[in-house]
Parts: structure tokens; sequence; C-alpha cells
């Protein structure tokens, strides 16, 4: 019983004071009967004494009683009615917005799982590799960045919406997954690898593409997997069509994997390696420009070049170790990050912190 009060509380407090308006109403009608009658009394009493009273005058005044007293009870029906369901309408377009608000929540939550799960599973992954250190965050953040940039050019700035640099973020940490099906022998030799092993490498492109298919295949299409495969089978193709495995050229490869194809090999021009030593920031953007046109999309080289301060802060904030380089000049305002760009680093930094923390319990637990 009490539920169903409270269920249908708003339509029982209409019915209420609906039935209040009708008896007020009736009541007041009552009242102005018994006065007309009162008065209509002394008019007769009146015209006894030789006051005239005009034939059929009651008629009309009992009409007129009739339309105030019908007035009357619509009116304060009408009022009524229009406050209750005034207050029925707030509460249920508050209920409604408090379920969008919820939803969002929901998503919101689902979407920062879901982005440290794969990144953590991306960075699981890597760790067969003990040289990559925090290669996965690096080339989150400078895909993040380039692609921020590439908002701003006029050719691209409708294809590069907000959403397309949120899922580049995490997008990119897939890239080499398919790196999981390479032979240690392989992945980790430390000398220079044969054809067979090299072509062996390269394989890599293919297995990341076809394994993340297979999540599609299964959970359907979406934005987030469409990139990931993209970037995981074409961020080794080259833009004069010599790189592998398909061979593909120019604008047929996809944008998101032209944009992780500079930061990879950024990163690792940048980084030391067992088998290379780091090279300086200013010789990496030397080696990327003279690439423009052959590894690289040349408009992506143009927007890299704009921003490659913001590219030389990342690999320094997050380097595996220190980088021994000449000591450079204090950074102008027009070399450090904006309060945009700081957001836009923080964001996918918080979005793999879980992961992170995930793999450190391994680590520790191994």
């Amino acid at each position: 019983m009490n539920h169903f009060l409270k269920q249908h509380r708003m339509f029982l407090l209409l019915a209420v004071v609906q039935a209040a308006s009708l008896a007020i109403g009736l009541w007041a009608h009552d009242r102005l009967r018994a006065a007309h009658a009162e008065w209509r009394s002394k008019q007769l009493a009146g015209g006894a004494a030789g006051r005239f009273v005009p034939a059929g005058a009651a008629d009309g005044e009992l009409l007129v009683m009739h339309g105030v007293t019908f007035a009357w009870i619509v009116a304060m029906q009408s009022a009524a009615a229009w406050l209750v369901l005034s207050r029925l309408q707030g509460s249920q377009e508050r209920k409604h917005m408090q379920s969008q608000e919820e939803a969002m929540r929901t998503a919101k939550e689902l979407l920062r799982t879901r982005d440290a799960v794969v990144f953590g599973l991306a960075k699981l992954a890597e760790s067969r590799d003990p040289d990559t250190g925090m290669h996965l965050e690096r080339i989150a953040l400078y895909s993040t960045r380039l692609s921020a940039a590439l908002r701003k050019h006029r050719k691209y700035r409708d294809v590069v919406s907000a959403g397309f640099v949120n899922t580049i973020g995490i997008s990119s940490a897939l890239h080499d997954i398919g790196k999981v099906g390479v032979e240690d022998s392989i992945l980790l030799k430390p000398s220079r690898l044969t054809h067979e092993e090299h072509f062996r490498i390269q394989s890599h492109t293919q297995l990341g593409g076809e394994c993340i298919r297979e999540i599609e295949r299964r959970l359907g299409n979406s934005n987030f997997l469409e990139m990931a495969r993209e970037i995981a089978l074409y961020h080794h193709e080259r833009w004069d069509g010599s790189g592998y495995p398909t061979g593909l050229k120019g604008e047929e490869i996809p944008l998101a994997a032209r944009i992780v194809a500079i930061a990879d090999v950024y990163d690792a021009l940048r980084m030391k390696r067992v088998y290379k030593e780091a090279k300086p920031h200013e010789e990496c953007v030397r080696i990327i420009r003279s690439e423009a046109g052959h590894h690289f999309d040349p408009q992506l080289v143009d927007v890299f070049l704009s921003i490659q301060h913001q590219f030389r802060e990342i690999s320094e904030r997050f380097a595996d170790e220190p980088l021994c380089e000449p000591k450079a000049a204090p950074p102008s305002e027009e070399t450090l990050m904006t309060p945009e760009q700081a957001d836009l680093v923080a964001s996918v930094v918080e979005s793999t912190a879980p992961a992170l923390a995930v793999v450190c319990d391994e680590a520790e637990s191994a």
C-alpha cells in the first residue's frame, strides 16, 4: 500500500486538489444561490409596496450566477492541475537529468576501465622486452599531442575531432601488440638479425592487426577498435610505398597510422637501446625532416616541426634514464605547454595510471 501511494502520489494529489476545487466551487455556488434568493425575496417585497420588478429578471440573474460559478470552478481546477502537473513535470525532468548524469558517469567509468585494461595488456605484452621502459606512455603522449596540433591545420580540422585525439592516445598503445607472437630468441636478440628473422619481426604488424580484427568480430565495430587495428597493421608503412606489410602509399595509409609512425620513429631514435645510443633531440628532428615525403607524410612532418619542443619535453619527462645532451637554453613561452596542452598530457597519464599499478604489482610478485 505504501509503495502504491509513493508511486502514484502525484496523481492522487491531483485528484484530491481537483475534488477540493470542485467542492469549494459547489459550496460557493450554494452560498451565492442563497444570497440571491434572499435578495430576490427583498425585491419582491419591495415590488408589493409599489416598486416594479421586471419579469424574467430572475432567470437572467440565475444564468449569470451559474456562469460565474462555472468559470470559478474551471479556473480553480485548471490552476490546481497546472501546479500539480508542473511539479510532476519538474520531478520527471530532474529524474531524467539524474539518469543521464548517472549514465554518463557509468559510461565514463567504463571507458576509463577499458583504457586501463587495454593499456595494461599492452604493457604486459611489451614487458617481454626489458629494453622498452616507458615506450608506450611516450607513444601515447606523442600521438595525442600531434593529433591535437592537427586540429588547427586547415586540411585536417574537419577530420581530427576531439574524439579522434582522445581515442588515438589509448589506441596507439596497441601498435606493437603483435610482437607477442614473435619468438623471444628473435625479439630479444642483441645482435644483427638475419633476413629471415627480420621478416619474422615484420610479421608483428599482421599479427597485431589480425588479433584486433578477431576482437572486432566478437564485440562488433567501434571507432576505438578500428583505429587500433589500423595503427597496429599500418604504422610501418611509408609515404613513398616502400614500407610493410602491404606497401600502401601516401594517403592510402590511415591517418592514425601515419601519426603513430612519426611518434614511433622519434622515440626509437631518441631513446637508448642495447644496440644503439640515444640521439639528441635536434638530430631526431633533422632525421624526421629529411624523411618527409619518403618515410613520412610531409604535411604531418610540418605539424611535428611546429610542436617539436613538446616532443622534447615529453621525452625528457618520461625518459627511461637521464638523457645526456648539451644543456639547452631556457625554454621560451612559445616552447612551453599551454594549459590546454598540459591537460591533454595529464589525461593520457591519468588513463594509464591504473594499468601501470597492475604492471608494477605483477613485476613485484614475479
